[in-house]
């Protein structure tokens, strides 16, 4: 299910954030509709993007670097799409659980890298979250705003 409201919200709060306009906390506050699998896994993958233990803008030691800023575009294009989220269940919210990973002797660790590999190798990994690259190459080509104006017509 895609949830246009979600998915635009989530699209203008991630813009502003790498912008510097808003901080992490406002970031992290955007809703999303559960229902919407893509909003709520880009939402989960911008919690990597931040420090979450203070508030911060993305500048300074915070900027987004390239790769990441990179990564974010095309995060943006998706939730601008009307592309159904097609990647399996994975939760980007990962943390190192020491304690659980010594009471099992390293299994915890190997199964949430067995978990990630698993994901990674569902679909093209370079064109996350669209499943294929022929996806994000159509999203791309045919951009939801400002379609139709090409760079000639501009005066």
């Amino acid at each position: 299910m895609i949830c246009e409201q979600s998915r635009v919200r989530l699209a203008l709060a991630l813009r502003r954030y790498v912008a510097g306009r808003i901080d992490n906390d406002t970031l992290d506050e955007v809703e999303v509709d559960w229902r919407d699998r893509g909003a709520v896994a880009v939402k989960q993958a911008a919690w990597t993007l931040y420090d979450d233990t203070k508030s911060h803008y993305a500048k300074g030691r915070h900027k987004i670097s390239r790769r990441d800023r990179r990564n974010i575009a095309k995060w943006i294009v998706f939730l601008h799409s009307r592309n159904e989220y097609l990647w399996p269940e994975y939760s980007f919210l990962q943390i190192v659980n020491w304690p659980m990973n010594i009471l099992t002797f390293g299994w915890w660790e190997r199964r949430k890298a067995r978990r990630w590999q698993e994901f990674e190798e569902a679909g093209e990994f370079a064109a996350w979250p669209f499943i294929a690259m022929s996806d994000l190459e159509a999203a791309t080509a045919k951009p939801r705003y400002f379609a139709g104006v090409g760079r000639s017509r501009r005066v």
